[in-house]
């Protein structure tokens, strides 16, 4: 299983993708999409979502994240998109 990234990083690009991106209707309701990533808040706020193509990441209130679908395909490729919208707008 790949390493995930740390939560800091994941509100950092949490707020990369609010400010940068697109308003996107999400599969977890509104959220914004920046370069194929697409990140939305649950409604009452306990979850973070990350998601590309089959894959699901989840920040949860206590900081903990998970991969939605740890057989996912695309898991390997959403946590390099993660890095990489990290790494473009947060030098």
């Amino acid at each position: 299983m790949p390493t995930l990234p740390p939560s800091q990083k994941l509100l950092r690009v949490f707020a990369t993708t609010e400010h940068f991106g697109v308003v996107a209707d999400t599969p977890f309701g509104c959220g914004y999409r920046l370069q194929g990533l697409e990140v939305a808040v649950s409604f009452f706020g306990h979850h973070v979502y990350f998601a590309s193509g089959d894959a699901v990441l989840v920040l949860t209130e206590t900081g903990s994240c998970k991969l939605e679908r740890p057989d996912a395909v695309d898991n390997l490729y959403l946590l390099q998109l993660i890095d990489t919208v990290d790494q473009r707008y947060n030098p």
